[in-house]
């Protein structure tokens, strides 16, 4: 039976901007198939390649722990084992967007899924219902200090969220990420169709990221694959 594959990225287009402080992105035509076709024969009409000038926090990504904690892991270094793996997601999008998601709601969402956090775990949180983008997502308040705490004390490798930001909005001290990457939990930021992974059951996810160098973090392909063992 093919395995059911729900992406949870956000395409990259030209101009496109994750984060109102971070850089618009670029895809520009670097080589035409019109340009490079003198060079080669029918039925090759030549090539095409494209320049491309991106945040490491372009889209759906990953945070390296570099990206908050000076002398921290870059992408590069990242272990992949931490972005692949067991995963559950906790749907909290039905709460107000003012209000937080804390350790306690999701205590009472594991006891109500029968679901149980597992050392080296990825927890990702659905926080907001509608699109990515519209008004009002920026405002939107994610987990808090608290449920932080929690899943850093049940061993979790990574936590996802439906969000431009895994932090508290408005707090520049950025307690989560402080806290998290501090720890060696890393962060994906900018997740979607979280609504149509299973809220009651794991699934395997992945969310590779690039090889960079230095980089504090990285554009992600994230997925979840639904019906197989985890």
């Amino acid at each position: 039976m093919p395995q059911q594959i729900v992406d949870l990225s956000l395409p990259v287009s030209h101009g496109f901007k994750s984060f109102p402080s971070h850089p618009a992105a670029v895809v520009m035509d670097f080589v035409t198939h019109e340009f490079s076709q003198a060079r080669y024969k029918p039925p090759c009409e030549g090539f095409a390649t494209k320049l491309l000038v991106v945040s490491d926090h372009i889209a759906t990504h990953i945070d390296a722990p570099l990206h908050f904690i000076k002398g921290g892991a870059d992408a590069a270094s990242i272990p992949l084992e931490r972005a692949v793996g067991r995963a559950l997601c906790l749907d909290f999008s039905a709460k107000r967007p003012a209000d937080f998601i804390t350790a306690e709601m999701i205590r009472r969402r594991l006891e109500e899924k029968k679901q149980t956090l597992r050392r080296g775990d990825i927890v990702l949180l659905r926080a907001w219902a509608g699109p990515w983008g519209a008004p009002g997502f920026g405002e939107c308040q994610g987990p808090d200090e608290s449920a932080a705490r929690l899943l850093l004390e049940a061993g979790v490798a990574l936590m996802g969220v439906d969000l431009g930001i895994a932090d508290v909005v408005g707090d520049m001290r950025r307690p989560l990420h402080m806290l998290l990457l501090g720890a060696g939990v890393l962060l994906v930021e900018n997740l979607v169709n979280l609504d149509k992974v299973p809220h009651d059951r794991p699934f395997l996810f992945v969310g590779l990221p690039l090889r960079i160098q230095g980089g504090t973090g990285s554009p992600i392909r994230a997925v979840a694959i639904l019906d197989v063992e985890v």
